[in-house]
C-alpha cells in the first residue's frame, strides 16, 4: 500500500509494508508498521526505512479532511520516533503550504528540511490513500 503527497516539484512516498510486530494485539506495540519512504525534490533524492504507528496516519488523516472541507486549517504528520514531520496549511484559494523535515537514521542522522506548495486537488487521493492503510491497518487496543 501507498500514500502520496504530491505537489509543486515534490514528490513523497510512503510504502506501508507491513506491521512490525504482526502477532501483537497491544495499542502501543500492535500499532507500529514498517515503512519505506522515498522523496523527490529538486537536487535531492531520498529513500529510507521508518517505523510509523498506524495511529499517527489516523490523527494526519482525521485534520486533512476537516481542512479540505472547510478550505482552512492546518495538519500534521508528527512521528514519535522523528522519521518524518509533515505539516501543512490550506489558504481559500485551495493552495496548501506543506513543511517536512526528515531524519535518518532517526535522532542522530542526516535531517532534510523542505517546504513545497500543492493544490487541493490532491488532497481527495492523499485522504483515500490514507483511509485504505487504515482500514488495511486497523489500530489495535484502542477502548
Amino acid at each position: 500500500m501507498k500514500i502520496h503527497l504530491l505537489g509543486k516539484e515534490a514528490a513523497i512516498q510512503i510504502e506501508v509494508v507491513s506491521r512490525i510486530y504482526p502477532n501483537s494485539l497491544d495499542y502501543w506495540d500492535g500499532n507500529w508498521i514498517v515503512t519505506r519512504i522515498s522523496i523527490e525534490i529538486p537536487g535531492y533524492s531520498v529513500q529510507f526505512s521508518a517505523n510509523l504507528r498506524t495511529d499517527e496516519l489516523r490523527d494526519f488523516v482525521k485534520k486533512l479532511k476537516v481542512m479540505n472541507k472547510k478550505l482552512k486549517g492546518k495538519a500534521s504528520l508528527e512521528n514519535i520516533d522523528g522519521f518524518i514531520d509533515i505539516k501543512c496549511e490550506i489558504n481559500l484559494l485551495g493552495k496548501i503550504y506543506w513543511e517536512v523535515e526528515t531524519c535518518y537514521p532517526a535522532g542522530t542522522g542526516a535531517v532534510l528540511h523542505f517546504n513545497f506548495e500543492s493544490d487541493q486537488m490532491y488532497l481527495e487521493n492523499l485522504i483515500k490513500e490514507l483511509d485504505e492503510v487504515i482500514i488495511a491497518f486497523p489500530i489495535l487496543g484502542e477502548d
